[in-house]
This record gives C-alpha cells, sequence and structure tokens, in this order.
C-alpha cells in the first residue's frame, strides 16, 4: 500500500476532460479519495503489526524463562529452510518453493543424541535488494534472529547465483547489527550440486557443512557443529546442588555440558558449562561448593 500511494496519479485520467483550455475532471478528486482510504488502511496494518512485535516478544520472555538455547535459521528464500527444521522436529511445516512461504518465526525444540536440545526457529527468506517498508513489516522475525544463541546460515549450494545470495543475506543482517551473535554457514542441496565431492572439499577447506535437508545427508555433523557453537556461547560454572533441587540438576545435563560431578551427603557438585540464564540460577549456590572439582 505504501508502494501504491505515489503511483495513483495516473489510474485516474481517463476520468479527466478538457474544458475551456483547462484540464478538470472526476479523476484529481477520485485520486484523494484513494489516497485515503489506503492511509487508512496503512495505519490500521501499522497497529496490527505493532501488536505481533508485542505478541513475540511476550514469547520470547517465555522462552527466557526456560533458558534453552535458540538458533535461529536465516538465508536466501529457497534455501529449504523450513524443510530442515520439519526434518530435524519431525514438524509439519509449510515448505514450499517460492517467495515468502514462511511469514510468522516458527520454533521447534531438537533433542540431540549427546541429550542436549535447543530451540530451531524458522525465518522469512531473504531477497536482494529487500526494501526498507519490507524489512519493517517482517521486524517480528527479524527480532528473533537479534536474540538467538547461534544463526545457521542456509545457502542453495546447487543455485548458480549462490554467492550471490550469500552476499544478499549477509547485507541483512549486518543491517541488523547482530555480529556479537556467532554464526554457522551450512551448504544445502548438496546432492543437487554439479559436483557434490568437489563441492564438500570446497566446504571443508572452509569450515562449512554439507547437508542435504531433503534426505538427510550431514545432519548428524550438522548437530555436532551446533553443540561445539553451543559450547561457545556457555558460562562455565562449578556449583554445589542439593537434592532437593534435582529439577535444577536436570536443567544442567539437559541444557548444558557437564563435564564432571562428585555425589556429597547433601548434594551434588558439579562442574559444566551452562546457558548464561541457567548459570544466574546457579550463581547463589557456589558458596557451597567445599572445594574444587
Amino acid at each position: 500500500m505504501e508502494y501504491q500511494l505515489p503511483r495513483l496519479t495516473k489510474l485516474w485520467t481517463h476520468l479527466e476532460r478538457q474544458s475551456g483550455g483547462q484540464v478538470k475532471g472526476m479523476g484529481e478528486k477520485q485520486i484523494e479519495v484513494d489516497k485515503r482510504i489506503l492511509r487508512t488502511q496503512v495505519s490500521t496494518l501499522r497497529k496490527e503489526l505493532e501488536s505481533v512485535r508485542k505478541h513475540r516478544k511476550l514469547y520470547r520472555n517465555r522462552r527466557w524463562s526456560v533458558p534453552i538455547p535458540v538458533v535461529s535459521l536465516v538465508g536466501y528464500t529457497n534455501a529449504r529452510k523450513s524443510t530442515l527444521l520439519n526434518r530435524l522436529t519431525g514438524a509439519d511445516l509449510l515448505a514450499e518453493d517460492k517467495l515468502f512461504a514462511t511469514l510468522d518465526p516458527t520454533t521447534r525444540r531438537v533433542l540431540m543424541k549427546s541429550g542436549t536440545e535447543f530451540l530451531l526457529t524458522d525465518t522469512v527468506g531473504f531477497i536482494q535488494k529487500l526494501p526498507t517498508m519490507l524489512v519493517a513489516a517482517f521486524r517480528a522475525t527479524l527480532e528473533e534472529i537479534s536474540e538467538s544463541s547461534i544463526i545457521v546460515h542456509l545457502v542453495d549450494i546447487s543455485h548458480p547465483l549462490a554467492q550471490q545470495q550469500i552476499s544478499a543475506v549477509d547485507k541483512v543482517l549486518k543491517e541488523l547489527d547482530i555480529d556479537s551473535v556467532p554464526k554457522l554457514v551450512v551448504w544445502n542441496k548438496i546432492d543437487n550440486a554439479d559436483n557434490p565431492l568437489r563441492v564438500k572439499e570446497e566446504a571443508e577447506k572452509q569450515g562449512i557443512i554439507c547437508i542435504s535437508a531433503m534426505n538427510g545427508d550431514g545432519l548428524e555433523e550438522f548437530c555436532n557443529a551446533i553443540q561445539a557453537k553451543l559450547k561457545d556461547s556457555l558460562v562455565p560454572i562449578e556449583a554445589f546442588v542439593p537434592y532437593e533441587k534435582g529439577d535444577l540438576l536436570n536443567d544442567i545435563h539437559k541444557l548444558g555440558m557437564v563435564e564432571k560431578t562428585e555425589y556429597m551427603e547433601n548434594g551434588t557438585l558439579i562442574k559444566a558449562h551452562v546457558p548464561l540464564p541457567l548459570a544466574r540460577l546457579l550463581t547463589p549456590l557456589r558458596q557451597h561448593v567445599a572445594a574444587p572439582l
């Protein structure tokens, strides 16, 4: 609608007529009516977008109360982000080969073989030269990215313009000012590449993971890479957990990476790497540590 506003002028020229050397007609009146209608609709949509933003913020605050790491999938449109989320979580999200098939951010829980789990968020596919007004409309999705533990940049490596698409996504991420969030580059659709072996060799040189979200190839390596990245974002702790706080100990095992445990008379001494929100819950318990593990 914002795009249409300045382009209404020529839509009603067929209603104008020549009279007494001047141009008079209904066209100008109709343009003003249309502009007023569009401005009213734009105002209504802005209020709805603000409501969506507040709604998503409540969801994020609720997730932060349970300190599970969040991994956001970003990439050019049709990079198969929704397909990857479906493959890893068993979800049944719409995964179509069309522009903006995913608009609302969707989050699902992923449980790895190690027992560690994280939340995986699917986001809107980017395009080249994404207009500023569309960035504002997708703000609910883009805000999810800024509060992630890890950003996974999924690339359709079989596309002939893959490098241009990578640059387009990097440009949008730079505009979001989220350089502090760790990133993991993943080349998808490796099974559709002209020379998969050569592509894999090139990826290995650059430390990039190769997968096929469609048939499941490379997903175990992908999860291992996520776990390694998550460890970099975790906080090392040495804490004493009383036996009556067994749920807290369970969260440490489920969300963190335990290096050593020692069972005492009144509780458990534990050395691990955990997410920052969980580490804050453990801070008051550190005074009970009798000796370093």
